[in-house]
């Protein structure tokens, strides 16, 4: 690893039972359900579980909230050698983060679908009133990957991991865009050929992605890794996130929806690929050997609203002070939200 990209994560490979008996201290778990039941039912008196908080809610005034909750009914001694264990996908892993934070606590990781990469980023995200904000950063101890349970979970949310990789074509072109502008953190060409390579391994990897293979998921885990470490390093995601995040923050904060985030970005990088002039069909043949659920109908989104978006991009993306993008530099015309939307219709329906 170049030691401009940031350290990776520690990731350990392992049986979610063993690992965290070996954290040694009381877990205070973060957790989506499923699949806690599963996993408290392996763990069983392997692991001292000292309080379980669920995972639902992003919102800054929940989260405060649970955390004081936390700290009210625990004793001040077990709060004060407890390690905080996100498990779950990324609502469970974003809220073990808050909590280790606010609570001063080491971090373990416990991904268990690989639908997002919140378990390798530093950042803590939240919402307030609906918009995304990051509030802060931990470093966790370790990631723990079970690819056995990994695997055990809905193929969809594995598959959806695509989403925060391919997010790297339309990303790249934002930031040259905005370079080529003045504007934003300087082009770095060390991050770009990360980002650059990320999309050639993807390609290789799309149908051990689809098969929710182990090479499959140690594809994903491996690209999440370097991907958060070289976000930490530069201080900023511009190789790997731009207007087709952007779009999706619009679209749920409009909507008050929330699909799957890396089946929404999949869908987003494919129409914003479009709006960028930007080899959308590169995009679209990955999501379509990924089998990653991207069609608009199949996530529930509609003409009305994808237009809405992304016709009010630029003015969002300034509103919520996010970098600029192509609806920064260029005008979203009737005729680009047809033809960004025959793109995305163009995907297969995929059941489930």
């Amino acid at each position: 690893m170049n030691s401009s990209l940031g350290i990776p994560f520690e990731v350990v490979e392992a049986d979610v039972r063993d690992a965290l008996a070996q954290v040694g201290t009381p877990l205070i778990v973060a957790a989506n359900e499923p699949p806690w039941s599963t996993v408290a039912a392996r763990l069983g008196a392997a692991a001292d579980v000292a309080a379980v908080a669920s995972a639902w809610d992003m919102e800054l005034q929940h989260l405060q909230r649970v955390a004081a909750d936390l700290a009210a009914t625990i004793d001040p001694q077990v709060i004060s050698c407890a390690t905080v264990v996100g498990v779950g996908g990324g609502t469970a892993l974003d809220t073990a983060k808050y909590l280790a934070w606010a609570l001063e606590r080491p971090l373990v990781q416990v991904p268990t679908i690989t639908s997002v990469d919140a378990g390798f980023t530093d950042a803590i995200g939240v919402r307030s009133g609906g918009r995304v904000r990051y509030i802060g950063k931990v470093r966790p101890l370790r990631v723990v990957i079970d690819i056995p349970l990994i695997r055990s979970a809905p193929a969809r949310l594995n598959r959806a991991g695509i989403g925060d990789v391919l997010s790297c074509h339309t990303g790249l072109y934002d930031w040259r865009l905005a370079v080529d502008h003045g504007d934003g953190p300087p082009w770095d060409d060390t991050l770009a050929a990360l980002g650059t390579l990320l999309l050639d391994e993807l390609d290789t990897a799309v149908d051990d992605i689809a098969a929710v293979s182990d090479d499959g998921v140690r594809f994903l885990v491996d690209a999440y890794r370097r991907i958060g470490a070289a976000c930490a390093a530069a201080g900023h995601s511009r190789f790997e996130e731009g207007s087709e995040h952007f779009w999706a923050y619009a679209y749920e904060h409009a909507t008050g929806a929330h699909p799957v985030h890396g089946e929404i970005i999949s869908f987003a990088v494919c129409a914003l690929a479009q709006v960028q002039g930007n080899d959308p069909e590169r995009a679209l043949a990955v999501v379509r050997r990924s089998g990653v659920r991207a069609h608009p109908a199949d996530l529930g989104i509609s003409h009305d609203d994808f237009s809405h978006c992304l016709a009010g991009l630029a003015a969002y993306a300034r509103a919520e002070q996010l970098d600029m993008g192509v609806a920064d530099y260029r005008p979203i015309t009737a005729t680009a939200v047809d033809d960004a939307w025959r793109v995305a219709c163009s995907l297969p329906r995929v059941e489930g």
